[in-house]
């Protein structure tokens, strides 16, 4: 979906940062309770004057029945879309992926 104000265009993902969840650790590697993408997007509008914006989703853990009152962690098939339709998912291993 273009940015506001677009007709054409494209969405590039930047760089996942995440926040670790020191108390789970699974192959050496902590758990992910957040993680955030920010999708920047370059187009044009009907006049052909170039269109340019940003949006930047936020996946958060859901809290679960072993974490009780804890903060959760990011587990396979976790994800969160964006107002432009950007998504940011979490995979079963230990990388994040985005769509």
């Amino acid at each position: 979906m273009p940015f506001t104000g677009a007709s054409s265009g494209a969405w590039t993902a930047g760089p996942i940062s995440d926040t670790p969840y020191d108390k789970v650790v699974s192959g050496g590697a902590k758990a992910i309770s957040q993680a955030q993408c920010t999708f920047n997007f370059a187009g044009v509008n009907p006049s052909g004057a170039t269109v340019t914006g940003s949006e930047t989703v936020t996946l958060s853990a859901k809290q679960t029945k072993l974490q009780k009152a804890a903060a959760g962690v990011l587990v396979d098939g976790d994800s969160a879309t964006g107002t432009y339709g950007n998504k940011l998912t979490a995979s079963g291993g230990p990388t994040l992926g985005t769509t």
